[in-house]
């Protein structure tokens, strides 16, 4: 007799300690390290959002969230049970977020992930024959701010992203133009730029939309991107690619303002953090 009674408060001792767990979490938890990434090739307009399972074990499923930039609000985008998914956003970008479904309880991820490109005030730059301490501009790769360099010091070769110039032995003559910083040779004006590792980038032609995807570096034909592009409008889009990088990096020019005899121009810049990704909408 006591052995059974022995066996039924064990059953609900058991029971007990397993409601506790329950009410502790500890049968459920939230994926971690969700990011973001481009989309393979032509898919390089959409985006991959991947994660690491909780370590509380296999959830029954995933939900993944999207608040585009324009939006105020989370919208479930779709489910998993895999560990990623991969999300066409329609030309638009936003901030996404995963999370894991146990029995009925959603545990979400804290990384929150974005797309949205990280803008960078305006500023004002000189063709190189005017100021050539102010002339370059550069993004630092992992913040996505734009600076301005002097293309006179080598020291800057790992920063300089492109430099002011109207490709002339001086200034106030000719368009300015936004120019490819490891091409300098082609550049009457820039015989004080002194060798160096330069870093390669490409340009498109001026665009009419500042909020479409970028075209990709190797869409041929036709080319789509060059060495320099000349500035011939006001506001002025002008899309950029890191050329020669192992990861690949878009950003927008958008020129706002442009005197030619002073040799000053006035740009503020979107740059997309995420690798081989066109989106740019902000």
């Amino acid at each position: 007799m006591k052995r059974m009674v022995f066996a039924v408060l064990t059953g609900a001792a058991a029971l007990a300690v397993l409601v506790v767990i329950q009410g502790c979490g500890v049968l459920g938890g939230p994926p971690t390290g969700v990011a973001v990434s481009a989309g393979p090739d032509e898919s390089d307009s959409t985006v991959v959002v991947s994660w690491t399972p909780p370590a509380e074990g296999g959830p029954d499923k995933y939900i993944v969230y999207f608040r585009a930039v324009t939006d105020s609000g989370f919208e479930v985008i779709g489910e998993a049970t895999g560990t990623s998914y991969a999300h066409n956003p329609h030309d638009t970008t936003g901030q996404y977020k995963v999370a894991a479904v146990f029995e009925g309880e959603s545990y979400e991820g804290a990384d929150k992930p974005t797309t949205v490109p990280i803008h960078s005030d305006a500023t004002t730059l000189f063709e190189i024959n005017a100021d050539s301490s102010k002339c370059g501009y550069g993004w630092t790769r992992d913040s996505g701010i734009g600076g301005v360099f002097k293309m006179t010091d080598s020291a800057n070769c790992g920063s300089v992203d492109f430099y002011i110039s109207d490709l002339m032995a001086g200034f106030g003559q000719v368009s300015i133009k936004v120019v490819r910083p490891d091409t300098t040779a082609i550049d009457p004006g820039a015989g004080i730029v002194p060798a160096a590792d330069w870093r390669a980038s490409a340009f498109s032609d001026p665009r009419d939309d500042p909020q479409a995807p970028l075209p990709r570096l190797d869409a041929l034909p036709p080319a789509r991107y060059w060495t320099f592009c000349g500035i011939s409008r006001v506001p002025c889009y002008i899309a950029y690619v890191a050329a020669g990088q192992q990861e690949r990096h878009y950003a927008l020019i958008q020129v706002n303002n442009v005197d030619v005899a002073s040799g000053q121009v006035e740009l503020e810049t979107f740059y997309q953090l995420v690798p081989g990704l066109r989106l740019i909408r902000h």
